[in-house]
């Protein structure tokens, strides 16, 4: 096991809110991350990861493809920090 790591995850696009709220939800619980929407609006999706790095990985993997008429236009990743 290497650890694990906290992360800051913003989305640009056009997006459902709720649906995407409840995508990060179901995505977070399969890969086992602990993710906090922090901001959930039409046009931007910030959120908060922590977890397994490759897992981390995962689920931003997963939020770039978004679901159904949600598109991300950019997607970036910050604040990646090992947690105790």
């Amino acid at each position: 096991m290497c650890g694990t790591i906290s992360s800051a995850l913003t989305l640009v696009g056009r997006f459902d809110p709720v649906a995407m709220t409840h995508f990060v939800a179901a995505r977070a619980d399969l890969l086992q991350v602990r993710a906090t929407v922090v901001v959930a609006t039409r046009h931007r999706i910030e959120l908060h990861t922590e977890g397994e790095p490759d897992l981390v990985d995962a689920l931003e993997t997963a939020c770039a493809l978004a679901p159904d008429t949600n598109v991300v236009l950019d997607l970036t990743s910050t604040e990646r920090n090992p947690t105790p």
